[in-house]
């Protein structure tokens, strides 16, 4: 199975299952091959396969296979010449052997000027994933013989993405240099990267994508200088995408609770988030823990004070939660939780803005912390109908097997 980096996605949805399957009941041994193994569609594909990694061969190794090849077809080359074909080919044996099949119809040894000329015009564009532009940037080894030009081409693979990597991954990188100067670098890479940001932000808010160019040296080619050398560490994904969505939906979760409570609060969502969600979240959950079923009345009189929906209380618990911090609802028993939730449902209305607001009560599924244990108090779903929808209501129409009172009294006449 070759290309299988391809059978995800948008690509061929579902194909990297069925490969999956096909492995399971397969007695015949499958080899997938893939150019990018650190996609992260691959990871599921690893767990079922040996992983083996073939590196790219490198100049040497090809130089030896292509100086034999010449010998056998009687073809004069220099090994500086040759060398700077591979070169120019990225390390490609098919584009190296074809253009040494095209060189050899030339009446004339070529010299090593020119075999560099011709490597540079016959070079091989290659698409670059952002995880191989990132350790291109700040691996010395391959800045060697890369202009400034160079340098730059390497952000315009991917200038959403690529900036963000090199943030995340900068730290990672030993660069090659004494050890009492590893600070400096690494403080003035962090400068470029900070100014690099700061141009994003003007591009994105004056739609200026003629800054592109700063941004490309100061977000991508001066962290690559300064902290030039080898990675000690893997490529990591950039974290900031995944804090920054975890933000914006608690961003989301502090505004319903500002919205749901502005009746009976003196503040917006600023307000809610440092003033009312600990003390509003310690108000409802301390009566169940310490009194137990007895404070169960005082809990969901709290919600209906405040008219919270019982989303809210969820919403309460993720935003006072902090990293390595248990849970406040952990150690309150299931049967507590059960009975605040039927208490809950028969004693708080339905709000305009609740989910259920003009129908029937449906089930609602909460976080992991209530749905095993208030299971028994969640009411069965109903199926979602025309019949059960209170806005539309059924046109009434006379019945087709409604007999006509006319033709009944032919009938009746016709019988006498």
């Amino acid at each position: 199975m070759d290309e299988v980096d391809g059978m995800a996605g948008n690509e061929d949805r579902g194909g990297m299952q069925e490969l999956l399957n096909l492995i399971k009941i397969s007695k015949i041994p499958i080899i997938c091959m893939c150019n990018d193994r650190s996609l992260q569609k691959m990871r599921s594909l690893a767990n079922y396969c040996f992983d083996l990694r073939f590196e790219k061969p490198k100049v040497q190794q090809i130089l030896g296979f292509v100086m034999s090849i010449c010998f056998r077809e009687n073809i004069k080359m220099n090994p500086q010449v040759a060398s700077e074909i591979i070169n120019g080919t990225a390390c490609d044996i098919r584009q190296t052997l074809n253009q040494i099949s095209m060189l050899a119809n030339l009446d004339y040894e070529m010299s090593l000027p020119q075999a560099q000329k011709e490597a540079t015009s016959s070079k091989k564009d290659t698409v670059l994933s952002v995880w191989q532009v990132c350790k291109m940037v700040f691996n010395e080894a391959d800045q060697k013989g890369m202009s400034l030009m160079d340098k730059s081409r390497l952000f315009f693979y991917d200038y959403s993405l690529g900036p963000l990597f090199v943030q995340e991954n900068y730290l990672k990188v030993q660069p090659h240099v004494q050890s009492k100067n590893v600070m400096k670098h690494v403080a003035a890479a962090a400068e470029a990267i900070s100014v690099g940001a700061s141009i994003d932000m003007k591009i994105r808010e004056s739609n200026n994508w003629s800054l592109l160019d700063m941004q490309a040296i100061y977000s991508s080619v001066l962290p690559g200088h300064y902290m030039s050398g080898h990675f000690v560490g893997s490529i990591e994904f950039p974290r900031w995408l995944g804090n920054n969505s975890k933000r914006n939906k608690h961003n989301r979760l502090n505004s319903e609770l500002a919205m749901h409570t502005k009746v009976f609060t003196s503040g917006g969502a600023l307000a809610m988030n440092l003033e009312y969600s600990k003390p509003l979240l310690e108000s409802i959950v301390f009566p169940l823990k310490k009194r137990g079923l007895d404070g169960v009345q005082d809990a969901v009189e709290v919600m209906k004070s405040y008219q919270l929906l019982r989303e809210d209380l969820d919403s309460l618990v993720e935003l006072n939660l902090w990293p390595k911090q248990k849970g406040i609802m952990d150690g309150i028993d299931s049967k507590i939780k059960a009975a605040f939730t039927r208490l809950y449902k028969k004693e708080v209305p339905v709000f305009s803005y609740s989910a259920n607001h003009g129908g029937s009560r449906k089930k609602v599924l909460y976080d992991d912390q209530f749905n095993e244990d208030e299971s028994e108090a969640l009411s069965e779903p109903e199926e979602d109908t025309i019949e059960s929808d209170n806005l539309i209501s059924k046109a009434k129409t006379k019945g087709r097997n409604k007999k006509n009172p006319s033709t009944s009294k032919t009938k009746a006449k016709r019988k006498k």
